[in-house]
């Protein structure tokens, strides 16, 4: 009895991740630059994420490939892994690591002549429930302040 309750709980999580739903960012972000180390940069980043399942949802350490107007900078990182609320909008405060390309630097620093530039991140994070994990696909753009190429900016 207990093995036959066991597999009918089993079977109703994995069709449950059948359909799942990509938790939807609502704003609210805000980044602060903990380090710079060569070709590294250490940041923590802040935002509102809506997670419109049923169950709660952990991201876990991932990492996406950066474009900034275009051209490839290099890969963020996820460093530990953060966990979204059922039907529910969380403010997360999340730490991420940047790996930087060759001469990334110098060209990231032609955009803070610009008002406005466009981010880009593109692979797949990895998301579970429980025991159960999911590599949901993300390409993102986004229009932020270029600002955050100047000295202090960050």
């Amino acid at each position: 009895m207990r093995n036959l309750l066991f597999f009918i709980a089993i079977s109703f999580l994995i069709t449950s991740c059948a359909s799942f739903q990509v938790p939807e960012f609502r704003g609210g972000e805000k980044v602060s630059l903990k380090k710079v180390d060569g070709q590294s940069i250490k940041f923590s980043a802040a935002g509102k994420i809506y997670n419109g399942n049923w169950f709660g949802i952990k991201i876990k350490p991932s990492t996406l490939d950066l474009y900034v107007e275009d051209e490839y900078i290099g890969k963020v990182s996820l460093d530990k892994k953060v966990k979204l609320k059922r039907k529910k909008e969380t403010e997360l405060n999340a730490d991420f690591t940047a790996k930087l390309e060759s001469g990334a630097m110098f060209r990231a620093l032609k955009f803070a002549t610009k008002e406005n530039i466009k981010i880009r991140l593109k692979g797949k994070v990895k998301a579970g429930v429980f025991i159960f994990s999911k590599k949901i696909d993300i390409d993102e753009s986004k229009t932020i302040s270029g600002s955050i190429f100047r000295m202090g900016g960050i």
